[in-house]
């Protein structure tokens, strides 16, 4: 770690447990939006962000965070800038990895497909469920991209004092990009 004793330090809480109703509607809110199965209740905004979010990480996470390097007209600004946003998040993904395995929590293809063995009666197992995009090979919680962007995004803040700084990031995955009024727009 570079500022933490340990990634252990910042660990998250406990996800859901697995009878609780907001375990319940959080699988059951997946379930249905995260179907590869036609036709489905997501609309073409959420398909397009959640395929924004699928290119790599270290390409993506680079060439947005690039943007930051020029961002100001002082070097040793837009140095330090590009310091903090690096420091914290490798902090970040440190912790959140220490915290996926500490947990070791299933993944939605996993808990849909073996619902029926979670001892929640409000969920209902589907063997056949796949989802609309491919499930990384690492524990569920936390969301890795959370802890990465919300990290970047606490950076950013931090050195400008202010919430309401606007940037844009793009995906090759889906040719777009997505402009941000606010640091809280990120996360």
């Amino acid at each position: 770690p570079f500022t933490t004793t340990s990634h252990a330090q910042f660990r998250a809480g406990p996800p859901p447990a697995l009878d609780s109703a907001l375990y319940a509607a959080d699988l059951n809110e997946v379930q249905a939006v995260a179907t590869a199965a036609v036709p489905n209740p997501r609309t073409a905004e959420q398909t397009e962000v959640a395929r924004f979010f699928t290119e790599p990480p270290p390409p993506w996470q680079w060439r947005n965070r690039a943007r930051f390097a020029t961002a100001n007209p002082s070097l040793a600004d837009n140095a330090r800038l590009m310091a903090l946003i690096h420091v914290a998040a490798v902090d970040a993904i440190g912790t959140c990895f220490e915290t996926k395995y500490h947990y070791n929590y299933w993944r939605p293809v996993s808990a849909i497909r073996l619902a029926d063995t979670d001892d929640n009666p409000a969920t209902v197992a589907d063997a056949g469920w796949t989802p609309h995009l491919p499930t990384p090979n690492h524990p569920e919680y936390p969301a890795a991209h959370g802890c990465d962007d919300g990290a970047t995004a606490e950076a950013v803040r931090s050195f400008y004092g202010t919430k309401k700084v606007r940037f844009a990031f793009d995906s090759t995955v889906t040719g777009t990009t997505h402009v941000y009024e606010s640091t809280d727009d990120l996360v």
